[in-house]
């Protein structure tokens, strides 16, 4: 009998471990977990895993920008379902990771249903962060309008000045990269309409709408800002801010359409030597080029 009643206890204890195991196995994947599931099935949809032709290729351009757009939802849905989890932010910044510079048909593309939700989220809950730097940097190629309102509220708001240096440059090279794309809208029928369709008509509108010399003299004003200010903060290349800086107000001030050509020396393929300004008034083609 008593060997009988050991052999169920047994046979309870093993039952019991086996329900404590599969117990275990179904425990909910964690916040961060989620978000690494998300993130792998993300970074997957950047390479198509084979030689593409054109065609091909911008076949999968649409099906990789389709499939980023709902992974977007789903980080926001993460961050909105763990507000408070470290978590948040990494799956906020994901979900507005994806910038569209280029002008593909919305129809190809799709829309970007989660941005202006995921930027509210980060505005309102995560201003302050050390870890925004380079997601200003990311979207000073871009051209939504939610960009320019993130970065100008991380300038106000933000108490850390590297990232306030970051905001500071990356908002004058939003506004120029911007102001270089409305110029070839008012030049490119068809080009505009592709932006109208990504970033809406009314917005396209207002931009094309508005003073150039007063768009410029803003970008400057930054540009000198971030060299006043913040000149000393390094990029994440090592370059100083001031050095970038001052790159780009000499693009600006002195590579404009229209402007003269600042003048160089040089010597020409039988050894003479020679300045730019000697072909004044001629057509002249420069080829830079490097063994690099």
């Amino acid at each position: 009998m008593k060997r009988f009643a050991g052999r169920i206890l047994a046979l309870m204890l093993s039952l019991s471990a086996v329900a404590a195991q599969a117990s275990g196995q179904d425990k909910p994947a964690t916040p961060a977990e989620q978000y690494k599931a998300l993130r792998d099935e993300y970074d997957k949809a950047s390479s198509s895993g084979t030689p593409l032709s054109d065609a091909e290729r911008l076949k999968f351009i649409g099906r990789a920008y389709k499939h980023r757009y709902a992974l977007a939802a789903k980080f926001l849905e993460l961050a909105e379902k763990y507000p408070d989890d470290p978590i948040a932010l990494d799956a906020l910044t994901q979900a507005v990771w994806q910038v569209n510079g280029t002008p593909w048909p919305v129809e190809l593309v799709g829309e970007d249903a989660a941005r202006g939700r995921a930027f509210e989220l980060i505005q309102r809950d995560h201003i302050r962060s050390d870890k925004l730097g380079p997601l200003c940097q990311r979207v000073s190629y871009g051209f939504c309008k939610e960009y320019e309102t993130f970065l100008n509220s991380v300038l106000a708001k933000n108490p850390h000045r590297n990232v306030q240096a970051m905001a500071c440059l990356s908002l004058a090279q939003f506004l120029n990269n911007r102001l270089q794309r409305v110029d070839l809208c008012l030049e490119q029928p068809e080009l505009a309409k592709e932006f109208a369709g990504l970033y809406g008509k009314a917005y396209l509108a207002e931009l094309q709408q508005q003073d150039r010399d007063k768009a410029v003299k803003e970008i400057e004003n930054l540009l000198e800002q971030a060299r006043q200010k913040y000149g000393d903060e390094r990029l994440p290349g090592g370059e100083t801010v001031a050095g970038r800086a001052k790159m780009q107000l000499f693009e600006i001030r002195d590579l404009r359409i229209g402007n003269n050509a600042p003048d160089i020396e040089g010597e020409d393929q039988d050894g003479k030597r020679f300045k730019l300004s000697d072909y004044r008034g001629k057509v002249v083609l420069l080829d830079f080029w490097s063994y690099v």
